[in-house]
């Protein structure tokens, strides 16, 4: 015979599910399964299947109840022996005398504590804590009320958690990543708020060479805890994200890491959780050159307080950027002394600068010295203007790559200086966005992009990352590494995305789907160069 309780409450016997009863009954059988082979006294019972709601006299109730479970064991007898299991009424309660490997969650129990026993080696390890989590069916006591079945469930919610992560350690160092990724991201949906699981993902997309994605999906756990519950990521979070913006070796699977503790509560989908209302405005068509109609943003230029108060949405389901190679360069990329000793100064002060602008603050709340909706901030604050500075020079270390012809390191700083840019637009758009403006366009130059309007207009455009989607699809353009063969005019490519239809104007990385941005410039391109080019590939330089 076998308990089920890893999902909705089953008994099977001979290879067929009998009947459980009514969920009052499969309460008070539950209460008793999870105990097997412990009394639980008469007043246990009671407060486990009613806690407060009391019928007027419990009592007679739970004996019918017994009485029904007691039946239903005596359908497990096999032929010429007795039951698999029996309800006993001793002194001290009563108790169900059962095996608890015929138990699925006392088996769950067992084969954690293995997983966990640091005597075995880690293919042991990690095979054990894959059979334990292959017991789960759904949500453990799952149909039943009451405060007793949710705390049941909380608690084994937090088992799973911390076996899931255990296991994904014992793969990484197994050199395994790739099984992290594939099974992690559907246990994230179901528990959105368990830094564990992120810091586990986030490890392995950046141990599998997906150093983007990584970064990406950090930015992403950021928003929503700040969103849903006004918090910084942990240490633990804050410190893999450090790893991965600097480019090092991913940190080994350690069993006993520090992280924290999460009571899931309810499994909860992120579907369940309502997306942010946008509220963007619409853009006002302008002529531009060739014919050719641009959306321009009204009210680009408006007072700072306005824009600061205009929501900033956040992942709206887009698909996350593929694979973008971190910006790495070491000693061997560069071929001059003076310039392998300048990126690396430059590098040094940019990672210094994430440190104290975002993780420094958080770590010992002053955080709010930094966020756009303090009034009162002084202008001569330094993390904010050193942060600026330091992306001002990556850039300028991407662009004197750029002239010595090593594009691929120039394509690998440009990543660093954008996600640097984007971590200060998500701080102070108004402060940080506008001085970036010009080193984000002369990027946007080094990549062949153009435009058919005043450079005026456009850097304005690119320091309103609130009101207009300039830094969002520049940011993609540059993340990707793209180099067109043939000028592309950014502001003609943002018109053609938003007014694609259905297709709402971006904000963020987050928000630009990349296939409707490919369109885009497709489209563009056939109109102003009046080339038949049908793939995006053919318009990018090898």
């Amino acid at each position: 015979m076998d308990f089920r309780l890893l999902g909705e409450i089953e008994v099977w016997s001979a290879g067929r599910p009998l009947d459980v009863g009514t969920p009052r009954q499969q309460v008070v059988l539950a209460a008793l399964v999870v105990d097997a082979r412990r009394p639980i006294a008469m007043e246990a019972l009671i407060d486990r299947v009613w806690g407060h709601d009391l019928p007027a006299n419990p009592r007679p109730v739970l004996y019918a109840h017994l009485s029904r479970i007691r039946g239903l064991l005596r359908q497990t007898a096999a032929p010429g022996s007795g039951t698999a299991a029996r309800l006993e009424r001793r002194h001290a309660g009563y108790v169900l005398d059962v095996d608890p490997e015929l138990v699925d969650l006392h088996r769950f129990r067992r084969l954690v504590e293995q997983g966990n026993d640091r005597q075995c080696d880690d293919e042991a390890r990690a095979a054990t804590l894959a059979e334990a989590l292959g017991l789960w069916r759904g949500e453990p006591l799952a149909g039943l009320s009451g405060e007793w079945a949710a705390q049941v469930r909380a608690s084994w919610h937090q088992r799973r958690l911390d076996a899931v992560v255990r296991w994904a350690q014992a793969e990484f160092r197994l050199g395994r990543p790739a099984a992290v990724i594939s099974a992690v991201p559907d246990l994230t949906a179901e528990y959105p708020l368990a830094e564990p699981l992120e810091c586990v993902l986030i490890q392995a997309l950046h141990a599998a060479g997906r150093g983007a994605e990584a970064l990406d999906r950090y930015g992403v756990v950021r928003r929503r805890l700040a969103e849903e519950l006004g918090a910084d990521p942990g240490k633990e979070l804050r410190t893999l994200y450090q790893t991965v913006l600097s480019g090092g070796p991913p940190p080994p699977g350690e069993a006993g890491a520090a992280r924290r503790t999460v009571r899931p509560g309810p499994l909860r989908s992120r579907a369940a959780v309502p997306p942010p209302v946008v509220t963007h405005r619409r853009a006002d068509p302008v002529s531009v050159g060739g014919g050719a109609s641009l959306g321009v943003p009204s009210g680009v230029g408006a007072q700072a307080s306005a824009r600061a108060a205009a929501p900033r949405p956040g992942s709206t389901g887009a698909p996350s950027l593929p694979e973008v190679p971190l910006g790495h360069v070491d000693a061997a990329a560069t071929d001059t002394p003076s310039s392998r000793q300048w990126v690396r100064a430059t590098r040094r002060r940019a990672l210094l600068a994430v440190l104290v602008a975002v993780v420094l603050p958080s770590a010992t709340g002053l955080a709010h010295v930094l966020r756009r909706d303090v009034g009162d901030r002084d202008e001569s604050d330094g993390p904010p203007a050193a942060s600026v500075e330091c992306a001002r020079e990556l850039f300028a270390a991407a662009e004197a790559l750029d002239q010595e012809g090593k594009v691929r390191d120039a394509r690998a700083t440009v990543v660093d200086a954008v996600r640097l840019w984007d971590e200060l637009i998500g701080l102070d758009p108004d402060r940080n966005a506008p001085p970036l403006a010009p080193a984000v366009l002369r990027a946007l130059g080094r990549a062949g992009v153009d435009f058919s309007v005043s450079r005026p207009a456009l850097l304005s455009w690119l320091g309103n990352p609130v009101y207009t989607p300039y830094p969002a699809i520049s940011q993609v353009i540059l993340l990707r590494g793209w180099r067109f063969t043939a000028p592309v005019f950014l502001d003609a490519v943002v018109w053609n995305y938003e007014h694609t239809p259905e297709v709402t104007s971006p904000r963020s990385v987050a928000d630009v789907l990349t296939d409707v941005l490919k369109a885009a410039v497709l489209e563009h391109t056939r109109t102003r160069h009046g080339t038949q080019v049908t793939e995006f590939d053919q318009l990018l330089k090898p």
